[in-house]
């Protein structure tokens, strides 16, 4: 069966992308405002449909950030939501992206998949993908039925919200130049300058400034919490939380997402989430009470 395969053109093109997207990674939901903002800023980022009689029946993204355009295996999604696999449509995206990144001179694909998703890994490794970094857990904290716990600072460190301190914007930036490098992955080639990082990280009309304390010793930014709102207020997302290598171990992480947690639960949110890979962030979650549900693995593999 044949299938077209071609860009989302325009806005409409992309409510329907992401809407399809969004069925098939209902745990890590993208913005159509947000997608149309990163469109606008990375020259190189494609979002493609599959379209079968004018029905999308699956989406793939060719990332365009610096990090995807200066290593040998740029990020990409494929996305086919389990009613229309089997069909050759996963296939054909797959193909279509690898041609665009061999245009651009690339060898290979960085993609993912959820850790319960059988079909899509045998997917992945029949094509000679590979595991390749240690796995981003998903982990939850229900809010009805726990007492939040109390911030804890450290001695010398204050707590502000950046919705109330917007002019520590740029020390919180310093602490992400310093930290999102040794992330690795997408992220690594997000905070190489100012603007880069506030598209990036803050600029989603899902982010909660009032939500995404920093934490300051003196003068200075030491760490921050960026909060995303999903499910129309009713779920947060810790979407990233970071600390000075010179501050880590002292309690400064929990202390900012403790503070998330309380005003979180006042705000009227029923469930936080967070996608923590290091075994710092995952021990960090684990000791405040949230709960892995699922996994993402991340996967490194030829074109095809």
């Amino acid at each position: 069966m044949m299938f077209e395969i071609r860009p989302a053109s325009g806005f409409e093109e992309l409510e329907r992308w992401v809407a399809t997207r969004n069925e098939v990674a209902p745990d890590d939901p993208e913005d159509v405002t947000q997608m149309a903002l990163v469109r606008a800023g990375e020259l190189e980022h494609v979002n493609l449909l599959a379209l079968d009689d004018g029905e999308v029946v699956g989406t793939a993204m060719l990332a365009g950030d610096p990090g995807s355009l200066e290593s040998d295996h740029p990020y990409a999604e494929i996305m086919v939501s389990e009613r229309h696999r089997g069909r050759g449509i996963g296939s054909a995206l797959l193909a279509e992206v690898s041609q665009r990144v061999r245009r651009r001179g690339k060898h290979g694909l960085h993609v993912d998949a959820r850790e319960h998703d059988a079909y899509s890994i045998a997917f992945l490794e029949r094509r000679g993908f590979v595991q390749q970094r240690p796995q981003a857990d998903h982990v939850v904290l229900e809010l009805e039925s726990i007492e939040p716990p109390a911030p804890r600072p450290p001695a010398g460190v204050l707590l502000h919200w950046l919705a109330d301190r917007p002019d520590l914007l740029a020390s919180a930036f310093e602490v992400a130049a310093e930290t999102y490098p040794e992330l690795g992955g997408p992220i690594a080639k997000q905070a190489e300058t100012l603007e880069q990082w506030q598209l990036y990280e803050l600029v989603d009309p899902r982010v909660a400034l009032e939500l995404t304390p920093i934490a300051v010793a003196g003068d200075q930014a030491i760490g921050f919490g960026a909060f995303r709102r999903n499910d129309e207020g009713k779920v947060g997302l810790h979407r990233i939380t970071v600390v000075s290598p010179a501050r880590r171990r002292q309690g400064v992480g929990a202390a900012l997402t403790r503070t998330q947690i309380v005003a979180a639960k006042e705000a009227g949110f029923v469930r936080l989430e967070a996608w923590p890979w290091t075994e710092l962030q995952k021990r960090l979650f684990a000791s405040l009470g949230y709960r892995k549900i699922g996994g993402s693995i991340d996967f490194f593999g030829p074109l095809q």
